[in-house]
């Protein structure tokens, strides 16, 4: 069988030679533009500018740590005494019209009475049983009157009273808007100074500057019932108010 040649006619090749040539040159430009980008010659140019907004709020919810320490000869002596007086610390609270749901358990603890003495060595002289409870209450006028009828009630531990912003979003929202005030007259006073026009929002970035709604009214008391006749004076509760700091970040496309 005879051999064949194909051989390309002068117009087709000169088609071929333009086309590859063109190639050349077009992957030539974008390599030229790709690395003059990544030089600072064309990408796009932002700044970032950030400021921290305030709001204060009145706390909407105190917390109360209260329970009941007891002390006797047996472990069936020293839960008998507890579970009768924490029982009437709990009808306080039912006359109180506080919701179950706002009444929690945080310790039940019954443990002996270790005592040390050169002739007995270390013994057991007696059991302790402690038991407290959390309760919350949104109507602060309730906090002295709740503390007096629970001690009268046998309550002798009180520890911990605190205020605390259930509720932040409202503040939240106005710490917002007072950040985005401040930034917008950064904005102002840099195009101003630099000369610059700023122009549309690229991002935003908002957090939390401070870890509110955790102020303390006072540190753990302890107060001697022996009777549920007993009295006490009703304290003066201020819950205060809390400041809430939101920062927030924004970047603009540098016209």
């Amino acid at each position: 069988m005879a051999d064949k040649k194909f051989e390309l006619s002068g117009n087709l090749l000169k088609v071929v030679i333009v086309f590859l040539v063109g190639l050349f040159v077009f992957w030539g430009f974008k390599a030229y533009e790709s690395y003059w980008n990544t030089q600072g010659g064309n990408y796009p140019r932002e700044i970032t500018i950030d400021a921290t907004g305030k709001a204060f709020v009145v706390p909407d919810t105190a917390k109360i740590y209260l329970g009941v320490s007891s002390k006797a000869d047996t472990s069936e002596a020293v839960m008998e005494e507890n579970t009768e007086k924490i029982n009437a610390v709990m009808e306080v609270l039912a006359d109180l019209d506080i919701p179950e749901e706002d009444i929690k358990t945080t310790n039940y603890s019954l443990y002996p009475n270790y005592q040390w003495t050169e002739v007995r060595g270390e013994y057991i002289d007696g059991y302790a049983l402690d038991q407290n409870v959390e309760v919350k209450l949104t109507d602060f006028d309730l906090v002295g009157d709740l503390m007096e009828k629970v001690v009268g009630a046998g309550a002798n531990v009180i520890g911990d009273v605190s205020f605390i912003v259930d509720d932040t979003e409202a503040a939240k929202g106005e710490a917002r808007k007072d950040a985005i005030k401040k930034i917008n007259e950064k904005v102002a006073s840099i195009e101003e100074a630099s000369g610059l026009n700023l122009g549309k929002v690229m991002s935003y970035y908002e957090y939390e500057a401070y870890d509110y709604g955790k102020g303390s009214y006072a540190e753990s008391m302890s107060y001697d019932s022996s009777g549920y006749g007993a009295s006490a004076p009703v304290p003066v509760i201020e819950p205060g108010q809390e400041e809430v700091q939101l920062t927030v970040s924004l970047s603009y496309k540098i016209n």
